[in-house]
Formats: structure tokens, C-alpha cells, sequence
């Protein structure tokens, strides 16, 4: 179905009043596609002051979802709304609107004029925070030197600025990243990373400028993202947020009062996947722990608690050929007792589980299972984060093999295997967060073989294949993307160019590089080899980081705002809205 949407043209709107209205048919501007039953929205906006890729929200209030468009020379345009009541504003950096409501129904062409007007509020930056350079948040030093190498390099610039700790609590942090204390954390720091010496450096310089008394604080980022206004004026996001529960029941259930970090009181959506039906899956890892199924075409949400909702979840995967869903616990109950969960869609139930360290080969104070992939024959691989090992579900054999990580290659325990995928030929490739290495495991040999990363020292989170081969891999911790010529064994560098950089995982799709990086804006990025052209697609949630990106065969990059206090649930990006044939999300 095609609907007309048409933008005001009058060259004379000045001022700060909003014109808002609806329009069935104008004849000075061009069509704008709608998937049947859907609506359109369009409009100018308008600002004293110059302006470029203002964002555009548009929020349904009663199905808790956002659309999310940008403008491009004052207009904007949105297309496949939901029927039902909105809420429009638009935003950028210093400036932003009132809030309009409006209701759309099916086939209609709605129209909303917007103004921008002068704010303090920047919603790149967080309230009551203030915003200082990395050398005034971070002192130099030896406690700095550190603090880099060991605190920041993992956790990011804005992590050690948020906790405000007295003594006692820095002690207790460190030991936990020491693995003193197993049930708290585990092992997360080796002594050849942190010496005593070192630890009693870092103690006091966490305390002297961390400390309880020190003011709230982020690093300020001083340069906007290059953006490219004509490409995305041809942009939509869409969100669809996880529903609060209810006083006493879910997170707020008095039984959960003690939940851990991604527990405490808050839904925790992450690391979407797509069936065959269409609908997306996603792990909730607030407490008690669920598994989330979404319809896009609906947006009607369901949730399945797990069989021991507070054993932890991290990821999740679909086998494509049976529809089984795949979920490893984190830890399981008892600690260091994970188990692989299999769910059933069909029968809506926990049907099989299995024990991912069976024979107890992992020699670590506390065992965390984490990302997994699925090959080619259905078999089922988990790497472990905290144990240094790659545990392997067999199809056939229905059995589990865990594999130790040689400590030639981790440099003892501590290495901190990451994402794990599957290539083209079913070797399965893993990034070892903390030794700056890639690994690959031929499951024919048992063998792995290490790759160093061109920087180091340096922190790799996820990593993946493209069609041809080769690996991508972002390095987290410097703001580098680095392609691995399975062939030549050649690795390529490119520097992201922004101001602050976290790269956190990778897709290729037509040919060109998808990144979710979790720095400046926690925008997603494409990349294309050809060219060498990055392009910016600033999110919704400009503090929220994306762990994991899924692409459908038609080009829709799917995410989870999974540190979103306010909205964590599922978000997508169409690159081109004009293109979207459905809301249904398919590999």
C-alpha cells in the first residue's frame, strides 16, 4: 500500500511555534512507502540556531515502543507507524522541542511541525555528572598506568568514575578481580597483570581520587560523530521495550531482594536471535533470569523463566534446522555447576539440560559460561569466561566435551574467552578478551591455534565471519576494527574515527561491515572495505551499549540496549526504510 506524505515547503516559518496537523494529499511532495495496516508520519522542523540529523522520536505509548527517524535539511519522515497514540519530539546536541501527542490510525498520513529551542539538556550526557577530559578524570601516574592496563582496558573511561568507594570497598573490588573471594567474581586479574605492589599503587589511587567524597564524573567527549545527513534521512530505528513488572512480582519479587549486579531491581535485555517463524529472541539477565520471544509484526511480548532463575545467562542461540533454543547458564546452582538449557518454542518448555563441565577438567577457583555458537551438524559450543575452556554439546552423542585452553596460549588462567562463532568450514573461533588473541579450535584435531591482535596490550569482546572467510574481529579497548585473511593470515587495522571508541561486536552483511560500538553515543557503524568509509547511525539511547547485533537476509540490523535503565528491550535499525518489506525478523 502506498499513502502520501508531504512536507511543508514554506521558506518563511521562523520562531519557536509548533504547527501540527494532518495532511491526506498535497501535491508538491513525493511518496513515502507503508506496509499495509501501518501509517506514516512527516513534518519540518524548525531552530533559531543552525542544525544537522536531528533526531526524530516518535513513541507509542501504549505498546511501549519508539520510532526513531533523523532530519535532513529541516524535514523528516517515518514511515510503518503502528496505529495508535504517540508522542513526537525531536532533539540534538543543545537543542530540543516540546513533546506533541497525536493519534494515527491504519493508512493514515499523519503531519507534525516541530520547533527547536535552546536546552541544557544534552542527551549524550547523563544528569548530575560533570564532564571533565580523560587527564582531569584520570591523574597520571603509576596508579593511572594501572588502572589502564588492568581497570580501564576492560571496563571502559567511565567505569572506576562511577563507584565513589571508601577504602574498604576498593579492597574488597580488587581482591574480587583477583579471585580472592570466588562466589563474588572469580578470577578477572592475573598477578603477571597486577603485582602486590601494583595492587597497593592502584588501592591508593582508587581511594584518593575515587573515593566516597570525590564528585560524580564522566570523561567529556568534545567532538560530535561525523555524520552524513543525506544517508540518514533514509534511516528508522524502531525499540520495543520490555514490560516493568508489576510491585511484588519479577524483579521486585522480595525473593530476588538479593540479586546480584544484574539483578538488582531492573529487567536486563541482551544478544538478540531470530527463528524461522520471524519473531526475536532475547535472554533477560535481571533476576529471576527469562527468555524473551518477540513479534515484530505485533510487538506482543512473551516471557519464560528459566529452570533456576537465579543461576545467570549471558547469550543465547537458535538452532535454524530443529528451533531449539540454546541457553547456557552463567554459573548455575551451585556456583561452577553451569548447565546448557535447551527450550523447546513448540511446547513452550525447558525440555533438556546438560552439565558443561561434566568431567570438572577446569582448574579455575569458579567456572562462568558466556557466548556459544552452533555449527553446521547442530552441535552446540560454549565458551567459558571464567575457566578458560570451550565445552562442545554433540548432536549425536548427545554428550558434553569440555576442552581446557593449553596455558601456553592463556598465559595461565584468566584469559577470558569471549565471543565464540562458527566459520564457513565449522572451526570454531574464539576472541580471548584479556590476552589481546584470537583463537581457533578445529574440532576434527582438538587443537587450537593462537592469533595475536595487532595492538596490545589490548581487550577483544566478540568477534565474526564474513562470507568469505574471514575473521573481524573490534578491538574494545583501542577503537580498532581488524580483519584476519584466514589464507594469508594477514591482519588489517582500521582506526575508528571518533573521539571515544568501544567496539563491541561485528556483522558483515552485503559486502559491508556492521559495528555496534558501545563509546561515543553507542552508536552502530558501517563500515565498507572498499572504500574505507565509516558511517555513523547514532541510537535512540546514546548511553546504552550493544553486545550483540543479528542482520535479517533483507539488511535490518537487530540489537538490545542492554544497559538501558529506563527502555532495555529490543531495538533494530532499517538503513533504508523505503526498502522494508516486513517487520519479521529471518537470517
Amino acid at each position: 500500500m502506498k499513502r502520501t506524505a508531504w512536507f511543508l515547503m514554506s521558506a518563511g516559518l521562523v520562531g519557536l511555534a509548533v504547527v501540527f496537523y494532518f495532511s491526506y494529499g498535497d501535491p508538491a511532495v513525493a511518496q513515502a512507502k507503508s506496509l499495509p495496516g501501518t501509517a506514516t508520519l512527516s513534518g519540518t522542523v524548525d531552530s533559531a540556531a543552525p542544525f544537522k540529523a536531528a533526531q526524530v522520536f516518535i513513541r507509542n505509548t501504549a505498546k511501549r515502543m519508539l520510532y526513531m527517524v533523523y532530519t535532513s535539511e529541516g524535514k523528516y519522515q517515518a514511515v510503518n507507524l503502528f496505529p495508535g497514540d504517540y508522542e513526537v519530539s525531536v532533539r540534538t546536541w543543545g537543542l530540543e522541542s516540546d513533546v506533541q501527542k497525536l493519534t494515527l490510525s491504519a493508512g493514515q498520513n499523519g503531519r507534525a511541525n516541530l520547533s527547536l529551542k535552546d536546552t541544557t539538556n544534552d542527551p549524550t550526557r547523563r544528569q548530575n555528572l560533570e564532564y571533565v577530559s580523560y587527564e582531569a578524570a584520570y591523574p597520571p601516574g603509576p596508579g593511572r598506568a594501572i588502572a589502564e592496563r588492568t581497570c580501564i582496558v576492560c571496563h571502559g573511561q567511565n567505569f572506576l568514575l562511577s563507584k565513589r568507594m571508601n577504602e574498604a570497598q576498593w579492597n574488597a573490588a580488587l581482591d574480587m578481580m583477583r579471585g580472592k573471594g570466588a562466589a563474588a567474581g572469580g578470577l578477572m586479574i592475573l598477578e603477571k597483570d597486577m603485582s602486590d605492589q601494583d595492587r597497593d599503587v592502584l588501592l591508593h589511587y582508587l581511594v584518593e581520587n575515587y573515593g566516597p567524597d570525590s564528585k560524580p564524573r564522566a570523561v567529556r567527549v568534545d567532538n560530535r560523530l561525523a555524520v552524513d545527513e543525506k544517508v540518514l534521512s533514509k534511516a528508522m530505528y524502531i525499540e520495543y521495550y520490555l514490560q516493568p513488572d508489576p510491585p511484588g512480582q519479577g524483579v521486585h519479587d522480595p525473593q530476588y531482594a538479593n540479586a546480584g549486579e544484574y539483578g538488582a531491581g531492573r529487567r536486563v535485555g541482551q544478544d538478540p536471535r531470530f527463528d524461522t517463524a520471524g519473531n526475536v529472541w532475547l535472554i533477560d539477565r535481571g533476576t529471576p533470569n527469562r527468555l524473551v520471544r518477540l513479534d515484530p509484526r505485533t510487538g506482543e511480548m512473551k516471557d519464560y523463566l528459566t529452570p533456576r532463575p537465579t543461576a545467570g545467562l549471558h547469550d543465547l542461540d537458535i538452532d535454524q534446522k530443529t528451533g531449539i533454543v540454546w541457553v547456557p547458564e552463567n554459573e548455575g546452582i551451585p556456583a561452577s555447576h553451569m548447565k546448557l538449557l535447551a527450550f523447546n518454542p513448540k511446547t513452550e518448555k525447558w525440555e533438556q539440560e546438560y552439565h558443561l563441565d561434566p568431567q570438572d577438567l577446569l582448574d579455575v577457583p569458579l567456572k562462568h559460561a558466556q557466548s556459544l555458537a552452533i555449527d553446521s551438524k547442530g552441535n552446540v559450543f560454549v565458551g567459558m569466561i571464567l575457566g578458560d575452556g570451550l565445552s562442545k554439546w554433540d548432536r549425536e552423542t548427545r554428550k558434553v566435551t569440555t576442552f581446557p585452553i593449553p596455558p601456553a596460549i592463556t598465559d595461565g588462567h584468566g584469559s577470558l574467552p569471549y565471543g565464540v562463532i562458527a566459520d564457513k568450514n565449522d572451526n570454531i573461533w574464539i576472541a580471548l578478551a584479556r590476552r589481546g588473541k584470537i583463537l581457533k579450535f578445529d574440532p576434527k584435531t582438538s587443537q587450537f591455534a593462537e592469533y595475536v591482535a595487532p595492538t596490545n596490550p589490548s581487550f577483544i569482546r566478540r568477534l565474526n565471519v564474513d562470507s568469505k572467510n574471514n575473521i573481524w574481529f573490534p578491538i574494545f579497548s583501542s577503537g580498532e576494527l581488524v580483519r584476519l585473511d584466514q589464507a594469508t593470515g594477514k591482519m588489517t587495522p582500521w582506526k575508528i574515527p571518533a573521539q571515544f571508541s568501544a567496539p563491541y561486536d561485528v556483522q558483515e552483511y552485503d559486502g559491508k561491515i556492521w559495528i555496534a560500538d558501545a563509546g561515543q553515543e553507542s552508536t552502530l557503524i558501517q563500515f565498507d572495505p572498499q572504500t574505507e568509509k565509516f558511517v555513523f547511525f547514532p541510537s535512540p539511547q546514546p548511553n546504552a551499549d550493544k553486545p550483540k547485533l543479528q542482520i535479517t537476509h533483507e539488511g535490518a540490523i537487530w540489537y538490545s540496549p542492554r544497559s538501558s535503565r529506563d527502555y532495555p528491550g529490543f531495538g533494530v535499525l532499517y538503513p533504508d526504510m523505503d526498502k522494508m518489506t516486513t517487520f519479521a525478523a529471518r537470517y
